[in-house]
Parts: structure tokens; C-alpha cells; sequence
């Protein structure tokens, strides 16, 4: 990426993927001044909550040619300003263990009635290249060790039998993108991995077609309502894509 800062030069070799996983309880009503009478379902999800966030205590599989990528990008992200103690020491574990977030709960329908139905959804992120199936498995133990009956858990399928998606760090496409970055801007780009998930991904997958990521950036500026970035990011990006070409040369 190019943020007009040329200590971030950068490219981004990958991305993580997802393994978005949802609780559905079913209880039984009930006034809501007997609880007694009914079964709360949204008392269930409480109940399992804190053993899906286990997951992110689960040591992932990474794959070894990626450790030396995964440091930078560590480096980089430990970097940012405003961080806290805390903020870091997650930083340092976003890798090698699955990030897990509760963004969605529903439930209940009126504040005296004891609720039949509730709903949780994770945001779990896996690193490129660990086997989803293994992270799926560890999700299913710790949720059958909560032993909380009347809960159906759905774990979205994966589009790929490992997670993710990365371009190996030695391979010619990642040289000869660094050499165009480094022509055009004068300096040597370090590689990273993305937190978040791209198409890349799909297009991988769908067309055999690598993919890697460079372009202009502003730190903390993705997906905000003023999001731009800066002329020397874009004049940057924009001769590395007028010189790429020229140097590329297809494997195979």
C-alpha cells in the first residue's frame, strides 16, 4: 500500500478468511412474572457466549513460509498511534489465534414475556492457509462442553478447504510487484497480510488468477465517511501501475 509515508510502503500478500458462526435457542414463553413456567432462550445464548469466544485460545496451524510475513505485519499494526497495552498485546495474537467478535444478538419480543427465540452471530477470522475444518472442529468441542440444550449452531461453509487467501512470499508475481513498487517509489516495500477478507478469494478460486494488493491508502480511513487518501499515495500507485507491466513475466 502506498500512504505517502515510505516507511508503510507495502504489499499485501493476502487476507484472512471467515468462519461466521450463529446461535439459534429455542425456550418456551412465558409471563414474564414467572419465568419459572418458560424456558428463557436468550438466557441460553448468555450461557454459550463466553465458550465460542474460547475459540481465540485455540493455537492455529500457520503456515511456515508465512511466519516472517506475519511479524511484519505485526510490527506495522503495533505501530499505529493510540494504541493502548491491551489494543497491542491483541495485535501480537491476531495471527496466530482465530479473532472472534459478537456483532448480532436478537431476541425477545415484549418485556414481559419470558423469550421463546434468540439469535448470536460471531465474526471469527482465521488466518490465510490454517485448515477451516480443524478451527470448525475445536468450535464444535467447546460448544458441546457448555452442554446447553435447545441451541442449533450453524458455521458458515467454507469456500476453500484452507482460509483465506495468500500469494507465496518467494513466488515471481510477489518479486516482480516489489520491484515495480520499489522503481517507483524508491523503496523496497515490506510484505503483510490483511485482517480482513478480499475478493481475492474468490477470484483465486474461480479463476486460478493471483492476486495481490497495492494502492494508495489513509491509515484509519477505510469504510469512514470522509475517506480519501493522499496525492503522494496516488501518484505513487500510480506509476508502479504504469511500470508492473513491463515487468511482468507469467510462471509457467
Amino acid at each position: 500500500d502506498s500512504t505517502g509515508d515510505p516507511s508503510k510502503t507495502s504489499i499485501d500478500i493476502g487476507c484472512k478468511g471467515s468462519m461466521r458462526t450463529t446461535l439459534k435457542a429455542k425456550g418456551k414463553t412465558a409471563h414474564g412474572s414467572t419465568p419459572y413456567l418458560g424456558d428463557n432462550a436468550i438466557e441460553k445464548i448468555l450461557s454459550l457466549i463466553p465458550y465460542v469466544k474460547r475459540i481465540s485460545e485455540y493455537r492455529l496451524k500457520v503456515p511456515r513460509e508465512l511466519e516472517p510475513v506475519i511479524a511484519s505485519t505485526i510490527q506495522y499494526m503495533r505501530e499505529s498511534p493510540g494504541l493502548d497495552e491491551e489494543q497491542r498485546r491483541a495485535i501480537e495474537r491476531l495471527f496466530h489465534y482465530p479473532s472472534v467478535s459478537l456483532n448480532m444478538i436478537h431476541g425477545g419480543v415484549k418485556i414481559n414475556v419470558v423469550p421463546d427465540r434468540a439469535e448470536a452471530s460471531f465474526d471469527i477470522r482465521l488466518t490465510p492457509g490454517v485448515r477451516v475444518e480443524d478451527a470448525r472442529r475445536e468450535m464444535m468441542r467447546l460448544i458441546e462442553e457448555a452442554g446447553v440444550p435447545g441451541v442449533e449452531v450453524e458455521i458458515e461453509p467454507p469456500f476453500t478447504e484452507t482460509a483465506g487467501y495468500y500469494e507465496p512470499p518467494n513466488s515471481s508475481f510477489v518479486t516482480q510487484l516489489s520491484e515495480a513498487v520499489e522503481r517507483a517509489t524508491g523503496i523496497k516495500p515490506f510484505l503483510k497480510i490483511l485482517t480482513g477478507g478480499t475478493d481475492a478469494i474468490f477470484i483465486k478460486k474461480y479463476t486460478g488468477i493471483p492476486c495481490l494488493g497495492f494502492g494508495p491508502v489513509a491509515e484509519g480511513q477505510a469504510h469512514a465517511p470522509n475517506e480519501h487518501v493522499s496525492i503522494d499515495g496516488l501518484v505513487a500507485a500510480a506509476k508502479t501501475y504504469a511500470i508492473f507491466p513491463f515487468l511482468y513475466k507469467k510462471e509457467g
